[in-house]
């Protein structure tokens, strides 16, 4: 004859803060992903605006002697300030 014994682990019993602090921390996290992309986007901005300013300058340069080129430029710039 074969026996065959079952076992019932006893509960175990949960931290009543438990879900609140575990709100909260998701909460937290959520907010600091969000202040972490909204950083990145103003440093990518910047970076624009400087390059941007850059190929003006550059295109001051030569606005006198080639006038369309120095156009071009801008337009470019314009175009990757926008971006």
């Amino acid at each position: 004859m074969t026996t065959v014994s079952a076992y019932t682990p006893a509960k175990v019993a949960v931290p009543r803060a438990s879900g609140l602090a575990t709100n909260l921390f998701t909460r937290l996290t959520s907010a600091l992903h969000r202040s972490g992309q909204t950083r990145v986007a103003n440093q990518q901005q910047a970076e624009r605006a400087r390059d941007a300013a850059a190929v003006r300058e550059y295109a001051q340069r030569y606005a006198r002697h080639d006038p369309r080129f120095a156009a071009d430029l801008m337009a470019a710039a314009d175009r990757h300030e926008q971006a």
